[in-house]
């Protein structure tokens, strides 16, 4: 399977050969030739007998207890002390869930990104994946909440596909490793969103009860991270029909980075907690 991203729709990859794009200086999901949702989409080939196009969306989750923690320590002292404990006396950060001020992002983010775009397109995602950890769950939960309220859509129950590889770094950073199966089970699934719609988890057959992934005396590199995600992704697409153009991923700052570099995508740098990149890819299977 070949997956590749291609330039001319936004911003973050105006044209072949573009450099890295600061989000915190430069808005990267600016439309680069057209102007409106509906023109960018008509735009985007049609598939042919071996390339299938998709517009992804790739969601940060909002901040959690442990983005707040490294806003409070310093990242030096995050990483080399507070990112081993399980939390502080502001919370708790053991795959974290989001703060208050992660809550609202979100929210924002429904109201001001996602629901412009659904309006736009005159269409919903046609399926959604997620990230296993809390955090993108709540994230997935407060921002499409948002979008659901306000456009009529006559699905009640949303079926979102967890994929296990699709999840921030391993190992050492407790925020990473995630906590019993059964626990989330019981505290998100079929989770009421704002709406009125209901949330229902779809993992895979077998989903072991405890974290097999996560480590706590070795840090993934982002070699190791590019290798993971790319089957992540290739695991997503393959759950993906040809006729599905429209791919929702909720996730991480690190996992947005790793896909981009699988995509040959130049990097969206300082993308910010609950924030969006979006992109058009060729995907050859």
């Amino acid at each position: 399977m070949q997956f590749k991203a291609l330039p001319g729709f936004f911003k973050a990859y105006e044209e072949q050969n573009s450099k890295p794009i600061d989000s915190s200086k430069e808005d990267h999901l600016k439309f680069v030739h057209h102007k409106t949702w509906k023109d960018l989409y008509k735009s985007i080939p049609h598939n042919s007998s071996d390339i299938e196009y998709k517009l992804i969306i790739l969601g940060r989750h909002g901040q959690g207890y442990h983005n707040a923690a490294i806003d409070r320590y310093g990242m030096d002292a995050w990483n080399k002390h507070w990112s081993l404990l399980d939390g502080d006396e502001y919370g708790e950060w053991l795959d974290s869930r989001l703060t208050p001020l992660g809550k609202k992002q979100v929210s924002r983010t429904g109201k001001e990104v996602l629901l412009p775009m659904v309006k736009g397109l005159g269409k919903y995602p046609d399926v959604y994946f997620s990230s296993p950890m809390r955090r993108c769950l709540e994230t997935y939960v407060g921002s499409w909440g948002q979008v659901y309220k306000m456009v009529e859509n006559d699905q009640k129950k949303l079926e979102i596909t967890i994929i296990e590889n699709l999840r921030e770094t391993l190992g050492e950073h407790t925020c990473d490793k995630r906590v019993l199966h059964s626990e989330v089970i019981s505290e998100y699934q079929n989770s009421k969103m704002e709406s009125g719609h209901i949330a229902h988890w779809n993992y895979p057959k077998g989903y072991p009860e405890e974290d097999q992934l996560w480590f706590a005396d070795w840090r993934e590199t982002n070699e190791e991270m590019d290798v993971r995600v790319r089957s992540g992704l290739e695991e997503l697409f393959s759950q993906v029909k040809s006729d599905e153009r429209i791919v929702s991923l909720t996730c991480h700052s690190g996992v947005i980075d790793s896909v981009l570099r699988n995509l040959d995508h130049p990097a969206v740098e300082n993308l910010d907690v609950g924030k969006s990149v979006i992109a058009v890819v060729a995907l050859r299977r």
